[in-house]
């Protein structure tokens, strides 16, 4: 019985000895949400070149004050970019590149095949090779030409013209998105505006292969109502399945559109949200809102930061849609006038948005248990690597280890925890600072901010987040 007693007297005190070797900080009161954070991979756009050659350019300086500015979208007409078979005016794309890509400002290309402004979207020269469709009167000023988007003679042109973007541009760093625009008005996938003919499913297949064959690293993007205009709910299933099967994501035009919007509000002007649940799996998903101007005379939008209408809207939408991408579709100048507040707010929420709850650290057994909270409205997508870092108190020594088991890419929006192994076994014995640092895996090893106060981070780009005892 003695020896028993012993035991348990024993168990308990190991125990007792284990369980005090465990550390908990709590990070909560080190975080900070208001500062923003000027995160890569994530944020807002710029129109630029929106479907003609003068819409949105504004003043440069008035851009660049967009915080958290990921990209800016060129979209105009093929017919600007070969005005000849063969000769291209890459100045358009190129001017751009060169001009942003050194302020860490990304190109998204959107290459139309039809507009409703442009009598000739689709150069004439394919036209006068034999090339089929017709003239239409959207507006009704002026006529534009529509293909007939299956026409052998346009394929092959179309093929020869993303073959050739391809090779100057795929995978290069200052590339966003590849839109697949060659199809409908503006390049959407609908022809509500000229023939409002249905495009068959083998016709979409068809683009989508030509985009596919040539754009082999760069992210390709689909408009929504490539599949939902006209489908039936078997063909918009087929379509979604050959989505997925080339990793291909999904752009919304339609967000806060007057007609959209209040033709049935419960749906918010957000009508497939099961598109995008598809692609978040795997690729980061974009809105883009109606014509701010439109907005403010539909009143889709009111009020400054849009407080009496449209911002609550989009708030949910944009989590809905696990946003990572958002354009404001108007003059820099004015959005930032009108809404200063609510482009601060979406800066930080759009994508990832991490920040650390609490460290729960067992030098013992060797165990450090980490609370993620990502508040951002979608996963990170590219591969952030994940450092801790002890220095200790009085001394020199510290050391830094990379967590290699910790993938920034499996922090779903909300609480993720996870527990890792740490060797600190040629660590003396001390009181310890404990920092972190997320960085992205690049040439430039990009340091990725997370939701903590400004002031704890040190040169390296980690914060202390409190001490531990070894």
């Amino acid at each position: 019985m003695r020896n028993i007693i012993k035991s348990i007297i024993l168990s308990a005190f190991l125990i007792l000895q284990a369980s005090a070797t465990i550390q908990k900080i709590d990070c909560v009161p080190l975080q900070d949400t208001n500062r923003i954070l000027c995160n890569p991979d994530k944020g807002w756009y710029h129109h630029y070149y929106d479907n003609c050659l003068e819409k949105y350019l504004g003043d440069d300086k008035d851009i660049e004050k967009i915080p958290n500015l990921h990209h800016l979208f060129l979209r105009f007409a093929w017919s600007f970019l070969e005005p000849e078979e063969g000769k291209f005016n890459w100045a358009l794309i190129d001017q751009q590149v060169e001009k942003w890509s050194a302020k860490g400002v990304k190109i998204s290309l959107s290459i139309t095949a039809q507009e409703t402004g442009e009598p000739y979207a689709t150069p004439k020269w394919v036209v006068d090779a034999g090339a089929k469709g017709g003239f239409y009167n959207p507006y009704g000023s002026h006529k534009v030409f529509e293909p007939e988007f299956d026409d052998p003679i346009f394929l092959q042109k179309l093929e020869n013209l993303q073959k050739a973007i391809a090779k100057r541009y795929d995978g290069k760093d200052f590339i966003a998105t590849i839109t697949i625009a060659s199809i409908g008005n503006w390049g959407e996938g609908h022809v509500f505006f000229t023939s409002k003919k249905k495009v068959p499913v083998e016709v979409i297949k068809k683009h989508i292969d030509i985009y596919a064959k040539y754009f082999k690293k760069s992210q390709i993007v689909i408009g929504d109502d490539y599949l939902a205009a006209n489908h039936t709910p078997e063909e918009i299933l087929d379509l979604r399945e050959y989505v997925k099967a080339h990793k291909i994501s999904y752009r919304d035009d339609s967000i806060l559109v007057k007609w959209t919007y209040f033709h049935n509000p419960k749906r918010l002007s957000f009508l497939n949200p099961e598109y995008f649940a598809d692609a978040a799996e795997y690729a980061p998903t974009t809105l883009e809102l109606e014509h701010y101007a439109a907005t403010l005379k539909s009143g889709t939008w009111k009020g400054a930061n849009g407080v009496e209408h449209g911002a609550d809207v989009l708030r949910k939408v944009v989590e809905m849609s696990q946003c990572t991408y958002l354009g404001y579709h108007g003059y820099a100048k004015d959005y930032l006038r009108d809404n200063p507040d609510f482009l601060n707010e979406m800066a930080n929420k759009l994508g990832y948005w991490f920040f650390i709850d609490e460290i729960v650290f067992d030098p013992t057994a060797g165990i450090l248990e980490v609370t993620w909270n990502n508040r951002g409205a979608a996963r990170a997508y590219e591969p952030y690597r994940v450092y801790f870092k002890i220095k200790q108190r009085g001394a020199n020594f510290e050391k830094v280890v990379r967590i290699k088991e910790a993938n920034p890419r499996e922090f779903l929006s909300g609480i993720t925890r996870q527990t890792y192994g740490v060797d600190f076994k040629d660590v003396p014995s001390g009181e310890y600072e404990i920092s972190v640092c997320m960085k992205k895996k690049s040439k430039q090893s990009t340091i990725i901010e997370l939701g903590f106060k400004e002031d704890l981070r040190d040169k390296d780009g980690f914060y202390k987040l409190g001490t531990v005892r070894l």
